[in-house]
């Protein structure tokens, strides 16, 4: 058996290899166990050209598989599938495509298979879709099964190639639901098969996962951001921080890479604090446009109020009111530098503050109606400024003397962008075309029409126009929910950028134009490599 002596030294022996598997276990799992759980969701489902996704859409609907392993999220991009043990992320059913687009905007109805391998759902177009939960792989059945969800059967059988499929009517009516909250209008509620939890959504923002018996909440599901009612997004020139102006009030910063919130600036909901030059429209402060610094640390947001609030990105605090703007701010820009702040006023007016000093210089001219954009220079000797009748006024920075008026629009100026060499001024107007202008000479060297057909009675304006490193101008415009990049020089179609679900919103681009971020009503702001698109050759 061995001396004491001898056993202790082997049991201490035992004890160090234990200790040293344990902490390589540790180590291991550290390191792999969220990749093998599940990618981080902003990049599941992912389409080409996209780098990452963030937010999961609105949710319309949870239910639980019939072992309750999985929590089924239904969302208006798809089916969000979650480990009910961890509540991590297993995979992204979404919305099939047919050639490169969404075949419906909504799933109104879903259920899983009585032995919880397959998914069964119906679309807004009276549409039948079906998903293998294990691989995510979408499976064509027969469309004339369309009366599914309407009957009062508790089973049904879908024939599919390789097997009959039986789907079990839902019915959580015997359990006991919970008493809704204050407030609470549209509660989704879906129960374990054991009865012991709940899942309940009542907004299009957050899971809650309750003990039924206590009403305790055990686990909350995020992600599900309300991007679908953004009316502007705008990215950090890093491409690291996106803003979101939800309905209008209210400002949320995202972390782009984690898709997580960041901060929230609450300092522009309705308010009493009033600009006493704007008479009885002074009380509202909604906002109508923003701007990053070019370090990303400050944000600049314009108010209807006349109100311009600079915030700090890093700690969401209030860094500066600024209240000398007469009329509604439309438009915001930072000088490359970071050293002023040019803001552009439905009253005409063009102001420039130095935003150490704080002071401002007004930008005067004849004719100068209600300044829709706002554009410096990349040297940042010039400004220009758009107006609401299509006219582009160009300004020396140094004297704040007009030296060019720019005409031909017909329409308002939607977006002002100068060549990197300043030699040339590109603009896009809601008159439907693009124009290109020399600066020097201020002729019109080019126009070009919007390459898509009328919308409601009216032509497009490019949402963006990018001038790439070589000179060559790329505009960037949306129809419903796909959006088209075109060469504004040669006049060729380069790509269309397919992927979201429902019409889109907004738009924005990254200082260095790699990155195009667009919002969408399917409640998701997509991230778009422009990098492969602006590199390519004609």
């Amino acid at each position: 058996m061995g001396s004491p002596a001898r056993r202790v030294m082997k049991s201490k022996t035992f004890s160090l290899n234990l200790l040293s598997k344990l902490l390589l276990l540790i180590i291991v799992t550290t390191v792999y166990l969220p990749n093998c759980l599940a990618q981080n969701y902003t990049q599941m489902g992912l389409p080409d050209g996209a780098k990452a996704r963030l937010g999961k859409g609105d949710i319309t609907d949870l239910l639980y598989s019939p072992n309750g392993n999985i929590l089924a999220v239904v969302s208006s991009i798809g089916i969000w599938l979650y480990d009910t043990e961890n509540y991590q992320e297993l995979n992204l059913l979404p919305i099939p495509k047919n050639r490169g687009r969404v075949i419906a905007h909504r799933i109104t109805n879903t259920t899983f298979s009585v032995d919880g391998q397959e998914l069964l759902s119906e679309t807004d177009e009276k549409q039948i879709l079906m998903w293998n939960v294990s691989t995510g792989e979408n499976i064509e059945i027969n469309q004339g099964v369309i009366d599914f969800f309407s009957n009062y059967r508790q089973t049904r059988t879908i024939e599919t190639e390789n097997k009959s499929i039986k789907f079990l009517k839902r019915d959580n009516e015997n359990i006991e639901k919970p008493s809704k909250e204050k407030n609470e209008k549209d509660v989704k509620i879906a129960y374990s098969p054991d009865g012991q939890t709940y899942a309940t959504a009542n907004d299009a923002y957050t899971v809650m996962i309750r003990d039924t018996r206590t009403r305790k909440l055990k686990k909350r599901i995020f992600g599900y951001p309300e991007f679908a009612y953004l009316s502007k997004i705008s990215i950090s020139p890093d491409g690291k921080i996106l803003a979101s102006l939800r309905r209008n009030y209210f400002i949320r910063l995202w972390d782009v890479n984690t898709g997580k919130l960041k901060k929230s600036l609450v300092g522009h909901k309705v308010t009493t604090i009033s600009n006493k030059k704007r008479g009885p429209y002074a009380p509202f402060t909604k906002i109508d446009s923003v701007a990053f610094s070019p370090d990303g640390k400050i944000l600049a947001i314009g108010s209807l109020n006349g109100m311009i609030r600079l915030w700090d990105t890093s700690s969401g605090k209030l860094k500066r009111t600024l209240l000398d703007q007469i009329g509604f701010v439309k438009s915001l820009t930072f000088s490359p530098d970071g050293k002023s702040v040019a803001s552009g006023s439905d009253d005409g007016s063009i102001l420039v503050w130095n935003i150490e000093t704080w002071k401002n210089k007004p930008f005067l001219a004849e004719r100068m109606d209600s300044i829709s954009c706002v554009s410096f220079s990349r040297d940042g000797s010039m400004l220009a400024g758009g107006n609401l009748k299509g006219d582009i006024h160009l300004f020396d920075v140094a004297s704040r003397k007009l030296t060019k008026t720019f005409t031909g629009h017909t329409g308002e100026i939607s977006y002002l962008i100068f060549s990197p060499d300043g030699s040339k001024i590109a603009s896009s107007s809601w008159d439907g075309s693009t124009r290109l202008w020399d600066i020097e000479t201020g002729e019109l060297v080019k126009t070009l029409s919007a390459p898509l057909a009328v919308r409601f009675g009216s032509n497009l304006s490019c949402k963006v126009l990018l001038f790439t490193d070589d000179g060559n101008l790329l505009g960037i415009n949306e129809e419903f929910d796909f959006i088209h990049i075109w060469n504004v020089n040669t006049g060729q179609y380069k790509q269309m950028l397919m992927g979201h679900a429902s019409h889109l919103r907004s738009f924005s681009m990254s200082g260095d134009g790699k990155t195009l971020a667009s919002s969408s009503a399917d409640g998701t702001v997509m991230l778009w490599d422009l990098t492969s698109i602006t590199n390519a050759i004609d």
